[in-house]
């Protein structure tokens, strides 16, 4: 029977024993491969590897693969595995990324848990202390605050991921960069539509098209999802478009448009379970979330435009963007309703002056949030409001960055300064008293960073810092149930220390990751609930926490037609400080951050004979706890999956055919793929689905 809650420390779950036949076979389809001999494989006339190119843009500079002194991983998708891929989690298209852990909790009211070394780990919905961007236009607000859910992951071509604290690049959440973008590879015409279906209810359609005429291309993409769920009260439905103009102006100039938009007129929040309700019915949904009709109707419209030239001075890019969003979100304990107006720019001037590069920045943006949380009567009924105000956040930035190179050492120190403003204004005045406030926050970001290219790769060491301030729900969430800011709360900030070493062996197609890394973070956000509060998470500085660990990642092509990949990511997050409040509250030095685990192992074999696509990929991790007292455990767990695929069947002379297959959980393992951190009433566990199929096709002109 699986141990579901209780006070042993979790025992990673990789061992002989444990392993399931899915393991096995893993293992065996390495083992019987024919790999080359060694009269196959070249030797090698040196061991220099070239190192990508690429500009990162989730650097705002110049910094590529060749020389980030930091750790840097980017991941494009062929379009044939766009083509190919169900891909309606996020968390499948990073699986590989090391550092980088998605958890879908099958709960898209919520959204996927997204973390990096740790940080946002604490996360009750959308995304905190990551900076997240689409397309150049950030999905990160000026609070701190990411919802992730304008994303379709089947538009996702390219993404980069910059792991460790980031503030010095873009300001509030940095404890690690991730940047997405939906723009094609080419804007030479081309039409593809793709429809899947399959287990759960899912049914997806997706058209996209591309066009080039003269030095403007367009590009436009639209899908339809709509799921059932896996449990109980989970159906979704969401409508997504991207569109994106590239326009190649004279003098070296370029001009880009993106835009993106959500329409979901139907998602449904299931809550958590606890382990007799694992026991008695995996699917079921919490009762009541379900008498309340949890969930959430959104809809959001972003778009950004960027300018790209050259001039005597430097490079300059400059960028606008504007999102608007309304959400309608009834929970057990309030029916909210928030309607969003973010407007922000961004300039960034760069060049060289003989041995020196150098870069300066200036950052600007305004998001206004108008509020109304209403109690129920009755049966749900909704009832009088308890919050009507007014929340503004207002962040100006300004940083600058040297580096400089001798020979194969590079060197990059720079430094960012952010001040930040929260400004209420309580329209409700209940009792003739106004709780309208503000508070104020400003931090400095420095970084330090240096680099050395030899032969087998790139060595690297740096320090970096970032700072996390309360988001506006944060603060809005008092414990005395009342409107206005928390005066209690305060950012917390992180210092983190890294060096790593990223290369390759081009004779034998290797490409390797290695990093270990160091996080101090101090004044730790940690949400508690009370008994008033019900399901509402209230938040406090309790401490600080360290995270420290190891990360891993192997590319391996031995045949043309075969890769492997492996990532492994080893991790000991613990509280550095025993914190206790009147509430029975009890955080213990030394005791595991909850929520994620110590290590996991994801892998892959891909095979592609011809026009064939087989992919056999695992996850396996250990167990790790749900609660800071440490006293619930989420199992660990080993999940497998296949896939197949065809890169295209003529049907015509100008229209091919790809079909696809993807069997998830492909051993039927039953496990929960996420927790609820410090759930009332033991209520932790998010379960994920059993074994499911999913089938469709691509059409291509």
């Amino acid at each position: 029977m699986e141990n579901l809650s209780g006070n042993g420390t979790p025992n990673f779950s990789l061992n002989c024993k444990s392993v399931p036949a899915g393991a096995v076979l893993a293992l065996l389809l390495v083992l019987v491969i024919p790999f080359p001999s060694a009269a196959q494989i070249p030797e090698p006339d040196t061991l220099r590897y070239e190192l990508a190119e690429i500009e990162i843009q989730a650097t705002r500079d110049t910094e590529t693969e060749a020389t980030a002194p930091f750790s840097v991983s980017v991941v494009t998708r062929t379009v044939s595995e766009q083509a190919s891929e169900p891909a309606f989690s996020f968390d499948r298209i990073a699986a590989g990324i090391p550092g980088l852990w998605v958890n879908d909790r099958q709960n898209y009211a919520l959204g996927e848990r997204v973390s990096i070394r740790g940080m946002g780990w604490r996360t009750a919905f959308g995304v905190r202390g990551i900076y997240v961007l689409l397309d150049d236009v950030p999905l990160t607000v000026p609070d701190g605050q990411t919802v992730m859910d304008i994303l379709d992951p089947a538009m996702v071509r390219q993404i980069e991921v910059v792991r460790g604290p980031s503030s010095f690049f873009w300001g509030n959440a940095g404890g690690g960069t991730l940047f997405l973008s939906t723009r094609p590879a080419s804007y030479d015409t081309a039409l593809r539509t793709r429809i899947y279906g399959g287990a759960f209810g899912t049914y997806s359609a997706q058209v996209q098209g591309t066009h080039r005429e003269g030095p403007r291309g367009y590009h436009l993409n639209a899908s339809w999802l709509q799921r059932d769920g896996y449990r109980d009260h989970s159906q979704h439905q969401v409508f997504r478009m991207t569109g994106h103009m590239n326009w190649e102006l004279p003098s070296g100039r370029e001009l880009q448009f993106s835009g993106a938009f959500v329409d979901a007129p139907d998602t449904r929040h299931p809550g958590s379970l606890s382990a007799s309700d694992l026991q008695e019915n995996r699917r079921q949904s919490a009762a009541l979330f379900e008498r309340a009709s949890a969930g959430k109707t959104w809809r959001q419209g972003q778009a950004g435009l960027t300018l790209r030239s050259e001039s005597p001075i430097g490079n300059w890019t400059g960028t606008v963007y504007g999102t608007a969003r309304s959400l309608h979100n009834p929970l057990p304990f309030a029916d909210i309703e928030v309607d969003r107006l973010m407007a922000g720019t961004r300039v960034t001037l760069s060049g060289s002056y003989r041995f020196l590069r150098w870069g300066v920045g200036a950052d600007g943006v305004i998001q206004s949030d108008d509020r109304r949380n209403y109690s129920y009567i009755g049966d749900f009924e909704r009832g009088a409001r308890t919050i009507d105000q007014q929340e503004t956040v207002l962040n100006g930035a300004l940083s600058t960055r040297l580096a400089t190179a001798f020979r194969s050492f590079n060197v990059t120190a720079g430094a960012r300064v952010d001040a930040i403003r929260f400004e209420n204004e309580d329209r409700l005045l209940a009792g003739g008293e106004d709780r309208s406030g503000s508070r104020s926050f400003t931090a400095l970001s420095p970084s330090l960073g240096v680099s050395w290219n030899t032969r087998p790769g790139l060595f690297y060491a740096s320090v970096g810092t970032s700072f996390e301030t309360p988001t506006t729900t944060e603060l809005v969430n008092r414990p005395d149930m009342t409107g206005g800011f928390n005066p209690g709360i305060d950012p917390e900030r992180a210092t983190g220390l890294e060096a790593g070493f990223r290369g390759g062996w081009s004779p034998v197609r290797l490409r390797y990751q290695i990093a270990v890394f160091r996080m101090d973070v101090r004044d730790q956000l940690i949400s508690y609930r009370t008994e008033e509060g019900g399901d509402r998470d209230f938040y406090r500085n309790a401490g600080k926490t360290r995270h420290d660990g190891l990360e891993i990642s192997l590319r391996w092509q031995p045949l043309l037609w075969l890769e492997l990949t492996a990532g492994y990511n080893l991790g000991r997050f613990t509280f550095r400080e025993s914190v206790s409040d009147g509430e029975g509250v009890t955080f213990e030095r030394g005791n595991s951050l909850p929520g994620i685990p110590k290590h996991r192992l994801v892998s892959s074999v891909t095979l592609t004979p011809g026009d064939y696509r087989i992919s056999f990929s695992s996850e396996i991790l250990d167990s790790y706890y749900a609660d800071n007292a440490n006293t619930a455990t989420n199992p660990g767990y080993e999940v497998f999956h296949l896939e197949l695929g065809h890169d295209g069947i003529a049907l015509t002379e100008h229209l091919r055919m790809a079909p696809f297959l993807m069997i998830s959980n492909l051993f039927d393992a039953r496990y929960n793929s996420s927790v609820s951190i410090n759930a009332n009433f033991g209520r932790y566990y998010e379960p994920a689905p059993g074994r499911a199929i999913y089938a469709g096709f691509s059409l291509m002109l």
